[in-house]
């Protein structure tokens, strides 16, 4: 099955993630690796309950809190990761600035209701709010020469991508059930997978500059 072979992909990028983390966790004891390993951990968890229950299932639950409430603990990581490798500083761009974001997590979480719960589509749609709001005035404070560290820049833009896909991915599946190599949404999952093995080289500059 097609799904389960990209699942597998996924499953096997973020335990590779979570092992690297956990290797420079004790190597540099610093709570950005705790922080990315727990991240990259949470989503594997998530997936690993999908995978299992397709395999004795043979299809994707209907719904179900239980990975959700894995891929939901990853973005809140994910925030607290851009906090801790920006030394915990205020974000410097305020709603004014970066009124687009609210607008389009909010807007996009109205339109997934006509597939999703509320809960669900509302907790999703404040965490990445706010992990859009930290990454996207982390890069600006860079372009701007605030004294952002430069060499987070690319940490957040892979942590944006992968924020970008979610929402790609959400809105295929929307739209489009086929499970064939030619649906885009198969692209799209193969993508973030390889954001999490992407993760730890990005992080490892922005610690060690």
């Amino acid at each position: 099955m097609l799904i389960i072979a990209e699942n597998s992909i996924q499953l096997i990028f973020t335990a590779v993630c979570t092992v690297m983390c956990a290797y420079y966790m004790l190597i540099t004891k610093k709570h950005e690796w705790v922080l990315l390993g727990l991240a990259s951990f949470v989503y594997f968890l998530g997936d690993l309950y999908m995978q299992l229950f397709m395999i004795f299932y043979g299809d994707e639950p209907f719904y179900s809190y239980i990975p959700w409430v894995g891929y939901y603990a990853c973005y809140l990581f994910f925030l607290l990761l851009i906090f801790e490798i920006r030394d915990t500083r205020p974000l410097k761009n305020s709603i004014r600035t970066l009124w687009f974001i609210p607008v389009f997590t909010f807007g996009m979480c109205v339109f997934f209701m006509n597939w999703g719960d509320y809960i669900s589509n509302i907790v999703a749609a404040i965490l990445m709010w706010l992990v859009f709001w930290a990454d996207i005035d982390g890069l600006i404070s860079i372009h701007k020469d605030t004294g952002e560290n430069h060499a987070n820049r690319n940490i957040y833009i892979i942590i944006l991508i992968f924020c970008l896909l979610e929402y790609t991915i959400w809105t295929i599946s929307c739209f489009s059930k086929e499970y064939t190599i030619l649906n885009p949404y198969f692209l799209c999952e193969v993508l973030l997978s390889v954001s999490f093995l992407l993760l730890p080289s990005a992080l490892r500059k922005a610690v060690e500059a």
